[in-house]
């Protein structure tokens, strides 16, 4: 059975490590594979290519990300605090801007690219779902997205941005004061539930077991386990929100903060893969 992991900063399981160039695995669950990087500056990362089955993604955590999209290769900076998602068959590949970027690459449903990046460390070659740029140009490099986050909850101590909203992946990047209730004890039995902590700390108790999260730390539970998480410490706690697949977790997460009552709240419960533990 799969068991809830925490991945503290600079502990994953390293991929490549230069002075201008450091790739760590977080996360190679079969939903979702997710990595680390810090790259210097002015480098360059993947040429151009496409994902015929599972879509890209990038949150940029400082620096800048400099995308590369269509077989224009068209410049496209994205900046701290910026989701890049590029969907299946759309042309692109990346570097990083003149102040280097430090970045999470999320692979959804993961498609071993955690095994893929591993054989590129041992100098292996290993068949994974990249490609390169087919000659009719591929899906039109407007499908990707870059930021536009939708704001679904501004209140005093609580802000909620949802950031992906696809079938694949729902990401919501979530600021909570201390003191908030902890979320009812809950599991989902479809999909798997992670986080990644941007400021403050965040208390994830599960099977007993009590994980506590400070910034850098990815934290993950997989389906079928029990959980639930609180701010912890006493400041605020910034964080993101990761569902894959999503299964309407969109949906979910504007039902949840739109109820005013506990009806509505067991409705939203009741439309999502979450039930009570």
């Amino acid at each position: 059975m799969l068991e809830p992991t925490l991945v503290a900063p600079g502990v994953g399981e390293v991929v490549g490590d230069a002075p201008k160039r450091r790739v760590e695995i977080l996360s190679d669950h079969d939903s979702l594979h997710a990595t680390w990087s810090r790259f210097g500056p002015d480098q360059d990362g993947a040429d151009l290519h496409v994902h015929r089955e599972h879509t890209d993604l990038f949150y940029v955590l400082e620096g800048e990300l400099l995308l590369r999209l269509g077989i224009d290769d068209e410049r496209v900076p994205a900046g701290p605090g910026t989701l890049v998602r590029v969907p299946p068959l759309v042309v692109h590949g990346f570097r990083s801007g003149g102040p280097g970027v430090c970045y999470l690459n999320l692979h959804a449903p993961g498609l071993e690219f955690a095994d893929y990046m591993r054989a590129m460390r041992d100098g292996r070659t290993f068949a994974y779902d990249q490609h390169d740029p087919p000659a009719d140009g591929g899906r039109p490099k407007r499908d990707a997205a870059i930021g536009g986050a939708e704001l679904v909850a501004d209140r005093p101590g609580l802000r909620v941005e949802l950031l992906s909203d696809v079938d694949e992946i729902g990401i919501a990047e979530v600021r909570s004061d201390p003191g908030a209730a902890a979320a009812p004890p809950h599991v989902h039995d479809r999909h798997a539930e992670s986080f990644y902590l941007l400021e403050g700390e965040l208390l994830l108790t599960t099977g007993g077991r009590e994980l506590r999260a400070g910034p850098g730390t990815w934290a993950q539970v997989p389906e079928g386990i029990p959980h639930t998480f609180e701010v912890a410490g006493d400041a605020a706690a910034r964080f993101l929100y990761v569902h894959t697949p999503s299964r309407a977790f969109g949906d979910f997460t504007r039902r949840l903060h739109a109820a005013r009552s506990d009806d509505e709240l067991a409705e939203a419960r009741a439309a999502f893969d979450q039930h009570p533990a």
